[in-house]
């Protein structure tokens, strides 16, 4: 007896959406019961690799969003080798004209930025996510480019733009985007001085900078995003430089960054009550602003000197209750003379905030003991210090060992009392 046969519909096509919609048409061969199931699906997850050729796979397209019986498409997944051929016929075609799309998920492979998406795109009028990669995107009909009323979620990997103000032009179109995503592959697009994004209702944004083949110019970042809650800024290889417009709403910012103006940036986001930084010393010992808000801090050690920048941040934060150490990146050879100085004085948020200190990948040498030893000797109403050393001996017995014996190196050099529990990981 077939017992799958013998489900629900719904169940059926709940379990048919997850595997690649190939797959879920050949199921009809199975019998009666299977043969007309698959054009209820809310889901189309098409891929050029299930498919002996490009023409094949546009056929197979367009045949299945023909038989559809349903207008509403959840989410539709398109991943394509690009040719010259491949330029939309979907998009401007049956999909347009028969579909309500609420997501669409576009991705060429092989040859990034060959393929073009059409204007057609535009006229999705239902869509609420896109998102794009490895593409270029035309320009939605010059000065008069019509809004996705609808889209709340864009993601852009390593698209190709006709210029950055069509691209300003775009985003300033989307009156309902509420979540951006930019991967930007400077490769792929002309050298600008100014990216604007000027979203109203923009909550959540995401800047990255990819490495290839970069060349050294000054990129001017304006935001004008009113109500943002959560920025996600990342840059080492170009220059990129932020409008000094305050983030009023803001509550998150993860910076990571080398080469940004970080005067500027740090300007913008001083009302967010989380941050992690990773950013190069020189950059922030000459800013001079004030975290009033901030309550959680992680700080990336991977930088030479990076407790500079630790020193700077915690005597801005007179209410920070959350210290966290992490080194999230790979670092060259540091300089051995270069080493960590007692700050002359302490935190306000030492003696009145901070409750929950943690290290991870904590080496244990001169430096790394004696800051460790100042913050719990100086922080009087820690409740939670955990640390995750960072220990290369595969044998268990000798990692418990060396352990113990850093928390006992912590405990001597502070001469800390246990108002709190010390816990090793």
């Amino acid at each position: 007896m077939d017992i799958i046969s013998e489900l629900p519909d719904d169940l059926l096509l709940r379990i048919m959406s997850f595997v690649h919609t190939k797959t879920a048409f050949d199921a009809q061969l199975l019998s009666k019961r299977w043969r007309n199931l698959w054009k209820k699906l809310p889901t189309l997850y098409h891929d050029y690799t299930f498919h002996k050729s490009e023409s094949q796979f546009l056929v197979f397209i367009n045949k299945t969003l023909e038989l559809l019986e349903s207008s509403v498409l959840e989410s539709f997944y398109i991943r394509i080798v690009p040719t010259q051929t491949s330029s939309g016929v979907f998009l401007r075609g049956c999909l347009l004209a028969k579909l309500q799309v609420r997501e669409l998920n576009f991705i060429s492979i092989i040859n990034p930025v060959a393929l073009q998406i059409k204007k057609g795109i535009y006229h999705l009028q239902t869509l609420v996510i896109l998102r794009i990669e490895c593409c270029s995107l035309e320009d939605g009909y010059g000065n008069q480019i019509i809004p996705l009323q609808s889209l709340k979620v864009l993601q852009l990997r390593c698209v190709k733009y006709s210029s950055d103000a069509s691209l300003s032009n775009l985003l300033s179109s989307l009156p309902s985007l509420e979540d951006l995503f930019l991967d930007r592959c400077s490769s792929d697009n002309k050298p600008t001085k100014t990216l604007s994004i000027a979203v109203r209702c923009l909550l959540r944004l995401t800047v990255l900078r990819c490495p290839d083949n970069c060349e050294s110019h000054l990129m001017r970042l304006n935001v004008n995003a009113p109500s943002l809650k959560y920025l996600n800024v990342e840059d080492h290889w170009r220059n990129v430089s932020f409008s000094e417009e305050k983030m009023e709403e803001l509550i998150e910012a993860d910076v990571n960054v080398s080469y940004i103006d970080t005067e500027k940036l740090l300007t913008a986001i001083v009302t967010a009550k989380r941050l992690s930084l990773c950013v190069v010393t020189s950059k922030i010992l000459r800013v001079n602003v004030f975290f009033n808000q901030l309550v959680r801090l992680e700080i990336c050690t991977c930088q030479q000197e990076w407790w500079n920048v630790l020193e700077k941040v915690l005597l801005s934060s007179p209410k920070l209750c959350i210290l966290k150490l992490h080194q999230k990146h790979l670092f060259g050879t540091r300089d051995p003379t270069v080493r960590w100085k007692e700050p002359s004085s302490v935190p306000v948020c030492f003696a009145s905030h901070l409750e929950t200190f943690e290290w991870r990948g904590y080496e244990g040498t001169e430096d790394e003991k004696k800051l460790a030893s100042y913050i719990l000797r100086n922080a009087g109403i820690l409740k939670t210090v955990t640390i995750y050393p960072l220990i290369s001996n595969p044998d268990i017995r000798r990692r418990r060992i060396l352990k113990n014996h850093m928390s006992n190196e912590l405990v001597k050099l502070s001469g800390w009392s246990f108002t709190c529990k010390l816990v090793f990981r």
